[in-house]
């Protein structure tokens, strides 16, 4: 996309993201609020693929978290440190359904039949994977892609690894400054040994943090047996035997069998719950609090997932063939990003906002009846209506507000 046509996209992009704050969330409705019939928006919008729309949409994210990371790099060792800076890489499932058209190649490679950590059970949808960085208590989404039917997500996150490591790298070594640590953290799905030897021989060495499975066996002291049993017989008794208010944790080093290797386990419990926590890092000489925080880094990108479900509800958007779905999750990326940046704009600049959600945010500019001067502004930016056109329905709708008993 260049010149004229790029302009265009970006405009109509930044249409789309406006109508969502009035809750409008898409051209037909965004078009109706204003009194506007033209179709053209649709020309401009189908003129380009879900492919170039990704990369337009990456880029955007790639130069974002740059200018916030190299910004880091020029402040003082302290300040990296408090950043925590975090790899993360998940996938989800988007939940749709599709019927199998004759012309649509990407069906039978894409679209299929996934458990969903969500719903707990097996959905027909799309598996996506993100990964992104996490500095302080920003998250930066980067890179996103549908992930084949029968692929491991292993190779997917590999790439995206690969990706990430180069780009700090990049970035660090532009402004002369030394990576000191750098961690990735995922959940049970990436407990891949090929994955943890990759974050160890990169140019920037990775900490590689991770959930084990409970059914592995490890050998801690003169314990020797599955995790299970670890925190059957050794973490539920010392804990009984404690009188501390604490929220009691066990950091130990173990071999960890299937991964022949040590490593630094640390059992816990979330909030009080009933059920045992354990995570590990090849970093042997991580302490628990540090090891801890840096996992938590990874809720980061299950609240991104969320509000693209949730709050965007992507898996109600229709679509009737696979490259019109794919478009829509593109675009539903960009607006969570936008929607996160709105709301935290609001929280720091007003204190009537600091607590508030997106959702709020935008029942307050639905019901309290803000005008609509930025649709039409935004109108006349993406130049797919006749400017005469815009200007007629601008002025019939100062003649409503004038005489809205409201």
């Amino acid at each position: 996309m260049k010149g004229e046509a790029l302009y265009q996209f970006r405009q109509t992009t930044l249409l789309l993201l406006i109508g969502d704050l009035y809750g409008l969330n898409n051209f037909k409705k965004i078009l109706s609020s204003v009194g506007i019939t033209s179709r053209n928006c649709y020309k401009v919008w189908g003129r380009f693929s879900y492919k170039q729309l990704y990369s337009y949409v990456t880029n955007y994210l790639v130069s974002q978290f740059k200018e916030s990371f190299e910004e880091l790099c020029k402040k003082s060792d302290s300040s990296w440190s408090r950043a925590e800076v975090t790899l993360i890489i998940d996938e989800s499932i988007f939940k749709t359904w599709l019927n199998r058209k004759s012309d649509d190649n990407l069906f039978p490679t894409y679209f299929g039949k996934y458990f969903s950590g969500q719903t707990h059970k097996s959905e027909y949808g799309f598996r996506y994977s993100l990964c992104g960085i996490s500095i302080s208590d920003k998250f930066y989404p980067l890179y996103f892609s549908p992930i084949q039917k029968g692929e491991k997500n292993v190779i997917e996150a590999a790439n995206a690894i690969n990706k990430m490591e180069k780009l700090v790298r990049e970035c660090a070594e532009k402004q002369g400054f030394i990576i000191p640590n750098i961690a990735l953290s995922v959940d049970s799905g990436y407990n891949d040994k090929g994955l943890m030897e990759l974050c160890e021989n990169l140019q920037t060495p990775i900490n590689f943090i991770c959930v084990p499975k409970k059914n592995n066996i490890v050998k801690i002291g003169n314990f020797q047996g599955s995790i299970t049993k670890y925190i059957e017989e050794v973490f539920l008794a010392k804990e009984a035997d404690t009188s501390s208010q604490k929220v009691f944790t066990i950091r130990v080093k173990g071999y960890y069998k299937c991964k022949d290797r040590e490593v630094i386990f640390l059992f816990f419990r979330l909030n009080g719950s009933k059920k045992v926590s354990v995570i590990y890092s090849t970093n042997l000489s991580i302490k628990a609090k540090t090891l801890r925080r840096r996992w938590f880094h990874r809720t980061k990108i299950e609240n991104f997932f969320r509000i693209i479900k949730d709050t965007l509800k992507v898996q109600q958007s229709t679509a009737d063939h696979c490259a019109a779905f794919f478009k829509k999750v593109g675009l539903f990326i960009i607006k969570a990003v936008f929607i996160i940046r709105f709301q935290n704009y609001c929280r720091r600049n007003f204190k009537e906002f600091k607590e508030f959600t997106f959702w709020q945010l935008r029942q307050s500019i639905i019901y309290q009846n803000c005008d609509l001067f930025p649709i039409f502004d935004q109108l006349e930016r993406c130049r797919f209506c006749n400017q005469s056109t815009i200007q007629k329905a601008r002025n019939q709708y100062l003649i409503r507000l004038r005489y809205s008993p409201i």
